[in-house]
């Protein structure tokens, strides 16, 4: 039995050539139970007491309270539940196995304590999870450490290719990072990394992609973006960022590069990005930058954080650029019409273009930007805000900040 488990699942891209990739894996019509191949038995697992989540107050950041959509949270009860080895081949056919179990029902996958390893988190890099998971359950498959958020450590950056139908939550990358190619109906959530990033590549489109309370701590010197949406040979649909902390990233002095906290790039379509609950403090150029092809952007009860005020937090470090093509925007996209939209948030430094909506938004701009429906309000003492009031509006997310907040068990 528990060679029909493990024999349909291809772990790596490299099991299946261009071209020849096998769909995502289907459940089998009876449950199944799995005894080998680092597996546990499959069950259900009744519901336990949720843990007590201290009051974040009305914050930008990771809370605590935020968690992945159409997924049940780590204290429901499940239909089939299964622990497995640390390891990407048990977490890959521990998926299958839940998922043989329960169709339509909900599942979980516990992971025991251990290190997984990655191969880059380039494009190109060979994926440690592909083709796994299918489209059209009821609610994703919860992956989770079987003890709790950095029970399971990662020793390296990876990569995974069109997961589908699953949630990650409470896995830390950091220093390291994490790039999602072609996924759909997929989340990682809870984690603390260096950059999440998001491509769409031969496998398909990613789409119904979500990071929720990722968090980015450090400011980096280089010449590379914080995060980076990028389409490939296929477009990207409805993506949301959640309740995340995204740190700033300073180029050197002498660099020619553009720098910018999110970027979206690509010639494929792009639509659909919410940007909610989040605090970004820009880059040497730029907090955001959208692409001429990306649509549907919403700014939702987010804090952007440009001008000067993210050196606040986050000095410039030795022979980084000073500036010298001016003070970093909130958000750039001088020739966007009608691309984005923003309600109940906070821009601090330039924006530029013209947003669809604008509602209940303020800018530190004593001339706000234009707003084909509604208007920006303006506060120009927004860019005098010092380190009290950043620590206020989105408290630092220190290690035992998150050990706080997230709490699997």
């Amino acid at each position: 039995m528990s060679f029909l488990l493990l024999t349909p699942v291809a772990v790596v891209a490299a099991c299946a050539p261009d071209g020849e990739r096998v769909a995502p894996t289907s459940p089998a019509a009876t449950p199944t139970v799995a005894a080998e191949g680092g597996l546990g038995a499959v069950g259900p697992a009744a519901a336990s007491t949720p843990p007590e989540i201290p009051d974040s107050g009305d914050v930008f950041g990771p809370t605590g309270q935020r968690w992945p959509s159409r997924t049940p949270r780590a204290y429901d009860a499940f239909d089939a539940s299964v622990e497995c080895d640390c390891t990407w081949e048990a977490i890959a056919a521990a998926i299958v196995a839940v998922d043989r179990a329960a169709p339509d029902g909900s599942a979980r996958v516990l992971v025991r304590p251990g290190t997984l390893s990655g191969n880059g988190a380039g494009s190109t890099s060979e994926p440690v999870l592909s083709q796994v998971g299918r489209d059209g359950r009821a609610s994703r498959v919860l992956v989770i450490p079987r003890d709790g958020t950095e029970s399971v450590t990662i020793d390296s950056s990876l990569r995974m290719d069109a997961v589908v139908g699953v949630a990650f939550a409470g896995f830390w990358t950091f220093p390291k990072s994490i790039v999602l190619t072609s996924t759909r109906d997929f989340a990682w959530a809870w984690s603390k990394g260096q950059a999440f990033n998001i491509t769409s590549g031969d496998s398909g489109p990613t789409e119904g992609t979500e990071f929720v309370e990722c968090v980015t701590p450090e400011a980096a010197a280089g010449d590379a973006d914080t995060w980076a949406f990028r389409t490939g040979s296929n477009a990207f649909r409805d993506i949301a960022v959640r309740g995340c902390y995204l740190a700033p990233t300073y180029k050197g002095e002498d660099s020619s590069a553009h720098c910018d906290t999110l970027q979206l790039s690509g010639n494929a379509d792009m639509d659909g990005l919410l940007v909610e609950g989040t605090v970004l403090f820009s880059s040497t150029n730029a907090g955001f930058i959208p692409t001429a092809d990306a649509s549907g952007i919403v700014f939702d009860r987010t804090l952007l954080v440009g001008g000067d005020r993210m050196l606040e937090r986050y000095p410039l470090p030795d022979g980084a650029n000073a500036f010298t093509s001016g003070q970093p925007a909130a958000v750039n996209a001088a020739k966007s019409t009608d691309q984005m939209s923003a309600k109940d948030s906070i821009f601090i430094g330039r924006v530029r273009g013209t947003f669809s909506l604008a509602e209940n938004t303020t800018v530190s701009a004593s001339e706000p930007p234009a707003a084909i429906n509604g208007s920006f309000q303006s506060d120009p003492s927004l860019g005098d805000v010092d380190s009290s009031w950043l620590q206020e509006k989105a408290p630092m997310p220190t290690d035992d900040r998150l050990r706080g907040i997230w709490r699997l068990r």
